[in-house]
């Protein structure tokens, strides 16, 4: 009778720790898909710097300036020179970086002074013109020509994200501290699990579980978020920024996904550890 109730008191403590590290492995799958991904400053920069981005900004601005030339009378053959690739990439990039506070390299005023000296080769791409068109030379005209592309281009670069700065510098606290808790209380729970009772196969199998549930919690959750987003699209303008976003919201997604297939990846080791130990057990 001894031996029963230590067998049942043993089963009943597995299946709780088990249930408690299926808890903890979730918080540290997000945490770690959080920190690695969504929260991670190579990441973000390179979701904003990527050309697909970088050149929607251009072709908006240039367009912007280009009906500006037009009804002026200039022609529009320098703006392409003018917003390079790599200065509106350099630009998008400095803002980014010091909105966030995830670039040290940069300040809150970098990437204004970088849209200046863009405007200021855009005035005097105009003097230039007037000059050889013999134009009316207007200084005040085409100071409100520069400071009305300014204004636009700045419009452009800057998309709120300053705002959300201090959210990401303790979202980040957050995940570093919600990583190490849920690392070590798994570690202790697999541990203590490993441990209990006389069927060492039983414990793992239980650990495999927790892996298992984990996994498809993980997997499910990447589908419903998936279903959900397809369906319901977010408004953002303009539309490039708003596909920006939904990849990056995607790419969470993915990285959930991911670890929940990398946790059913390890609860499927565990299955064949216990098949391999009772298999062994049974040829003795």
């Amino acid at each position: 009778m001894a031996d029963l109730h230590e067998s049942k008191s043993s089963k009943i403590l597995r299946t709780i720790l088990s249930f408690a590290l299926f808890a903890v492995l979730i918080l540290l799958s997000i945490s770690v898909c959080a920190k690695s991904v969504l929260l991670n400053k190579n990441f973000i920069e390179g979701f904003f710097t990527d050309y697909e981005y970088t050149s929607s900004v251009k072709s908006s601005v240039i367009e912007y300036t280009s009906d500006i030339y037009q009804r002026n009378g200039l022609d529009t053959d320098n703006l392409d020179k003018i917003f390079s690739d790599k200065l509106i990439k350099e630009t998008v990039k400095a803002y980014i970086s010091s909105s966030t506070g995830l670039g040290a390299e940069y300040n809150e005023n970098t990437y204004t002074e970088e849209i200046n000296a863009i405007c200021k080769s855009v005035g005097d791409d105009v003097k230039k013109q007037v000059r050889e068109k013999h134009l009316n030379n207007n200084d005040n005209a085409v100071e409100e020509i520069e400071n009305t592309v300014n204004e636009y281009f700045t419009n452009e670069i800057d998309i709120g994200v300053s705002n959300v700065r201090n959210m990401l510098n303790m979202a980040k606290i957050a995940t570093i501290a919600v990583l190490c808790i849920s690392l070590f209380f798994a570690v202790s729970i697999a541990l203590i699990l490993f441990y209990i009772g006389s069927k060492r196969y039983r414990s793992i199998r239980a650990v495999g579980i927790s892996f298992y549930t984990a996994g498809l919690f993980d997997m499910f959750f990447a589908l419903t978020a998936t279903v959900i987003f397809s369906i319901k699209r977010i408004d953002i303008f303009p539309i490039y920024l708003r596909e920006l976003v939904m990849n990056y919201i995607h790419y969470g997604i993915c990285s959930v996904a991911f670890a929940g297939f990398f946790m059913l990846f390890v609860g499927l080791l565990m299955s064949f550890a216990v098949w391999k130990i009772r298999k062994g057990k049974a040829q003795r």
